[in-house]
Formats: structure tokens, sequence, C-alpha cells
């Protein structure tokens, strides 16, 4: 997959506490989070089909990640990230699939990746939940029970989807 340029992380001088305390929180927050930036985008790209929406949820998550700085429990930083930025990508989505269906239009034009169009089009095939578990497994190493968390559902659901998509991409390959 060819590198994916990244907009600059948005700044995170929203209105937060004031003086030191502030300045400690944005950096710490920065510190943090901006190592899984990049790879957030990433992800999102394969949830949403393009750089220029998954660079803007990204963005978003980001935001609502800071807005919630305060509120994160310290566990593991790129799940929680993860977890705002997917749950936005899946809002995204329905509110695509919304104004297509009220413009009468189908779904746009899929996404595809030169690099290996036969392996695209194999996941473009899956839905996108699964896909995203898939993803998650396979390129990120989260295990299903970690996955279950992000996305919310609960952990066999997980395996099925992994296990199915597996199997779907398995056989689209040994066709292609």
């Amino acid at each position: 997959m060819a590198p994916i340029e990244h907009a600059a992380l948005p700044r995170t001088t929203e209105a937060r506490p004031r003086g030191r305390a502030a300045t400690t929180d944005a950096a710490a927050f920065e510190d943090a989070v901006e190592p899984h930036y990049p790879n957030l985008v990433r992800r999102l790209v394969m949830v949403l089909g393009n750089t220029h929406d998954a660079e803007d949820v990204a963005q978003d998550a980001y935001l609502a990640a800071f807005r919630a700085w305060d509120r994160f429990d310290g566990a593991d930083v790129r799940a929680w990230l993860y977890t705002i930025g997917l749950r936005m990508a899946f809002n995204h989505l329905r509110g695509r699939r919304r104004l297509l269906r009220a413009i009468h239009r189908l779904e746009p034009t899929p996404w595809d990746d030169s690099i290996d169009p036969d392996l695209w089009a194999a996941l473009i095939r899956l839905e996108v939940r699964p896909r995203t578990a898939l993803l998650l497994n396979a390129v990120d190493g989260y295990t299903q029970a970690e996955i279950a968390r992000i996305l919310d559902v609960p952990a066999g659901t997980v395996a099925s989807w992994i296990s199915r998509s597996r199997a779907t991409l398995r056989a689209v390959l040994e066709r292609s």
C-alpha cells in the first residue's frame, strides 16, 4: 500500500484549562496520540474507501479524543483512539448511505490499490465491520477480545467475522 500523506494533526488549543496545566495536558495528549495518528488514517481509508474522508474522520476523532482526554483511563491509547475513529467512520458511512438513498444514487465507485488489485477487490467485497475486524486482527495485531471491545460487539461475533472474512478472501483470491 502506498504511504498515505496525512494532514497535520488538528491543533489542541480548544477551550481547556489555561496555564501550565493546559500545556501539560495538551503535551501529554499529543505525546500519547501522535504516534498512532498515521495508522488510524490508514485504517480509516480501509473502512471509508478514500483518503479524504479518512483524514476528515481521523481529525474529528483526534479532536473528540482530546476533548475526552481527562476521562481516558490510561490503558491502551491506540485502542481508545481506534474505537473513537472507527465508530465515527461507521456513523459517516451510515450518513453517506442515507444521503445517497435520498438522492437516488448508487454507492460511489469503490477504491482500489494498484499494488495488489486482487486483494483490494477481495477486501471490498467484505462488509465494513467484518473487514474492519479482520484488518484490526491481521494487520494491527489486536486480539479478538480487544476487537470486541473496540467495536462494541460480542467476542464470538468477532471470531465469526474474522473466520468468514478469511474464508471469503481465500475463495476470491483462489479464483483470481
